[in-house]
């Protein structure tokens, strides 16, 4: 009997053991499970910010390469420059790669190998862009430090000073035009472009003379430091210049666009009330009507606005064509299409480039790698516009209008 008990006994305890070991393997497999499940997620937002940082080193790397070849270019000539360019145009290259797979890496939301690819491949081709650019920045800054040269480049920067001098006061009259012709709003930085470039000539002046009075010592102090302070004053000063004279020519393409499509959208708002007699159905035509009082009350504006800032009424009254644009869709064939794409294409690309300009402008030395990409996508788009402006041109004022839009998120990224 004390057997059969001992047995009973043995049984259970045997039986409970396993139940418990069974309890424990599978608490241990749901948490490990649960833990697998987060872990590719977590891989894959690192992946992406590892890929960002190394997109945005990249970035500035290749902008801050770009100036100092300016630099270099303007002391030593294009033969002696040529093997920077190579490197920066090599690094141009990578940067466009790195871009197209930080949108793939941005758009493909499933985690794996692939992902894992792109990533290390961003920042493979960042590090050679930045062990490039910086191997050829170096080698200049090395040479620039050769005080041997210091009377010739002296000597060339003053006569730069002296000419970018001349271009401000032949151009001062212009200047003032401009202003007199549009707001301050409209030109933005340009607007105190020429105040800020003689500024800079000022402080040019002042490094030259700085290191005038140290050759003339006996024995000359090293003098590259302010050699090349000026240099980046003088050059800052033509940037701030020919950006000016950019900008104006942007204006005056959106004030001659907005009056030829003020008198387009006249003749579009005519022919598609002409429309609603052959639409298909009558929310169709309720549709065209709507569009047509939008597009009425834009041309009001356009002749009330104030034509010293043009590109807000552009804006408007493209926007209203656009929508009128849509609801004749369903009515209109597609050669009357063509035509009017043809004829909205022009004030497209003026409002896409300008837009862009501004975008560049307000992310110039700084801005994430989500406004860097959307500049990236606005500069693709409206290439493909101008590309296709004479062979496609629906296909052309859609890559225009999409460029516009990449170009206003890359503005709004970059500045908040």
């Amino acid at each position: 009997m004390e057997l059969f008990g001992g047995l009973i006994s043995g049984i259970l305890t045997a039986v409970f053991t396993v139940g418990v070991v069974v309890a424990g393997v599978l608490v241990g497999g749901v948490v490990l499970v649960s833990r697998r499940r987060h872990r590719p997620e977590r891989a894959l937002e690192d992946q992406r910010t590892r890929a960002g940082v190394a997109l945005v080193r990249a970035d500035d790397a290749i902008q801050t390469a770009d100036r100092e070849l300016g630099f270099a270019l303007a002391q030593f000539g294009e033969r002696d420059t040529a093997e920077f360019r190579a490197a920066l145009d090599q690094a141009a290259e990578d940067r466009r790669e790195i871009f197209r797979l930080h949108g793939m890496l941005t758009d493909d939301p499933a985690p794996g190998l692939r992902q894992q690819e792109r990533a290390d491949r961003i920042v493979m081709l960042a590090g050679r862009i930045e062990a490039a650019l910086g191997e050829q920045e170096q080698a200049f800054r090395r040479r620039r430090t050769a005080e041997s040269g210091a009377r010739e480049r002296h000597s060339r920067l003053s006569e730069r000073i002296t000419a970018v001098r001349a271009r401000l006061r032949d151009d001062e009259a212009a200047h003032q035009r401009d202003a007199e012709r549009y707001t301050a709003r409209a030109l933005g930085a340009a607007a105190t472009a020429p105040a800020l470039a003689a500024a800079q000539l000022d402080t040019a002046d002042a490094a030259l003379a700085r290191v005038a009075d140290a050759l003339a010592a006996a024995v000359p102090p090293p003098v590259a430091a302010e050699l090349d302070s000026a240099d980046v004053a003088v050059a800052t000063a033509e940037r701030l210049l020919d950006d000016r004279a950019a900008t104006v020519a942007r204006l005056d393409d959106v004030a001659a666009a907005l009056t030829g499509l003020a008198a387009d959208a006249r003749v579009q708002r005519t022919e598609a009330l002409e429309a609603t007699d052959i639409a298909p159905d009558a929310n169709t035509a309720a549709g065209i009507t709507r569009a047509v009082v939008d597009v009425d009350a834009a041309i009001a504006d356009a002749a009330a606005a104030d034509a010293r800032d043009p590109l807000p009424t552009l804006t408007r009254l493209r926007g209203a064509l656009d929508a009128l644009e849509v609801s004749l869709a369903a009515a209109r064939s597609q050669a009357q299409r063509l035509s009017h794409a043809r004829e909205a294409l022009d004030a497209a690309l003026a409002t896409a480039r300008i837009q862009l300009a501004e975008a560049e402008a307000a992310g110039r030395g700084r801005g994430a790698a989500g406004a860097r990409a959307r500049l990236e996508d606005a500069r693709r788009e409206l290439a493909l516009a101008e590309r296709e402006a004479s062979t496609d041109p629906v296909a052309a004022l859609d890559a225009a209008r999409r460029a516009i839009t990449h170009a206003r998120d890359a503005d709004v990224l970059a500045r908040y």
